[in-house]
């Protein structure tokens, strides 16, 4: 079929799935919804059913496809390693091009084409955390920081300050680092994003860039495909600034927990740098679910745009597997997972940022 036009190269991969169900184990969104199609299986079943011509694009099919938060659980569980994400990725786009993407998803678009962020904010905004410094190092804000929690770029660049680390930040030249529109079906407009940016850290001449946002470092790091350019993650270069003597931090009598991102932790492995950082300057407790196995907080893969009840609900989940462990708060280094579990805890337990936090400690010593 044509307008399958993605779809169809994973004709052969789709054949591959034995319907074990073992992809849902801790999927978000059948653990919420109940229903086999919000599993990666029955999500399977049905793609493949609408390439072979059995059963036409519907509502309902649309529907499940975008309640996919993709975590990534299921990619790691499938035993004959069906590349479950790029399907769903895929056939979002496909749906995207046959004019039944979502309205809310539309409209986030459309605010990138005219703003270059998924917010609809100024881009000159950014422009109060501009710094021009004669640096080969790049601090990437991210959208949801800049527009929706300065603090955490306030802090982000107080650790960078504490440690004597010379960096640039662009400001309104810093575009949308293009996930959510590669995740929500829109992946041309999300390698137009990657291409602006990469310009601009070209005629820069930046060598390292650290990114405080999980999605911003994945697509960075994974998607941007930069040779001779290292991206950390906060995290790491927090843990790395520790390791050399060039922030000292003292132990605090805290009990945190931790909650992995998505994008950090299941998609590019990175669970060590922050465990060893919050050892270090409070005791952490862990959550049942972690590292691996981490709970997803329900924002991504466009979920929070396109259903904000089934995002919160997923992360209703997540607070009340935190409130057992006893832990002060949750720390995540990701702006996303922040609100999202912010907006489920509904201050029964504070949600904290991980930059946010070192910096208090920084600020406190």
């Amino acid at each position: 079929m044509t307008e399958f036009q993605r779809l169809s190269k994973h004709r052969e991969p789709l054949e591959y799935c034995i319907r074990c169900g073992f992809c849902k184990a801790i999927c978000p969104a059948v653990s919420e919804l109940g229903w086999d199609s919000a599993s990666a299986r029955g999500r399977m079943t049905f793609i493949k059913a609408i390439l072979d011509g059995d059963i036409e694009v519907n509502e309902k099919a649309v529907e499940r496809l975008f309640q996919c938060t993709t975590c990534g659980d299921c990619k790691e569980r499938c035993p004959p390693g069906v590349k479950t994400l790029d399907i769903i990725e895929d056939a979002r786009a496909d749906i995207v091009d046959m004019g039944l993407s979502p309205k809310k998803h539309r409209i986030l678009r459309e605010r990138i084409d005219q703003f270059y962020n998924p917010y609809g904010a100024e881009m000159a905004d950014k422009n109060k955390f501009k710094r021009d410094a004669e640096a080969d190092t790049l601090y990437f804000m991210g959208c949801t920081a800049a527009f929706r929690r300065p603090e955490t770029v306030i802090a982000t660049m107080d650790i960078l300050d504490a440690a004597g680390v010379m960096y640039r930040v662009l400001g309104e030249d810093e575009w949308c680092c293009g996930s959510v529109m590669r995740r929500s079906g829109y992946p041309d407009v999300a390698e137009e994003l990657r291409d602006h940016n990469v310009n601009e850290f070209e005629k820069a001449g930046i060598k390292t860039i650290v990114a405080s946002c999980s999605g911003c470092y994945r697509t960075l790091k994974e998607e941007y495909e930069m040779e001779g350019v290292e991206v950390l993650d906060i995290t790491e270069l927090v843990d790395r600034l520790m390791e050399q003597g060039k922030l000292s931090i003292g132990k605090s009598e805290d009990f945190v927990t931790y909650h992995d991102p998505c994008h950090l932790g299941r998609h590019m492995k990175v669970f060590d740098s922050p465990r060893r950082v919050l050892n270090r300057i409070a005791t952490l407790v862990e959550m049942e679910h972690c590292r691996e196995n981490s709970l997803c907080c329900g924002a991504g893969g466009g979920v929070k745009s396109f259903d904000n009840d089934l995002a919160i609900n997923i992360a209703k989940k997540r607070v009340e597997e935190a409130k057992t462990t006893a832990a002060q708060m949750i720390i995540t280094p990701c702006p996303f997972c922040r609100t999202n579990l912010s907006d489920a805890a509904e201050g029964c337990i504070p949600v904290v940022d991980f930059a946010e936090y070192v910096a208090s400690k920084i600020r406190s010593n």
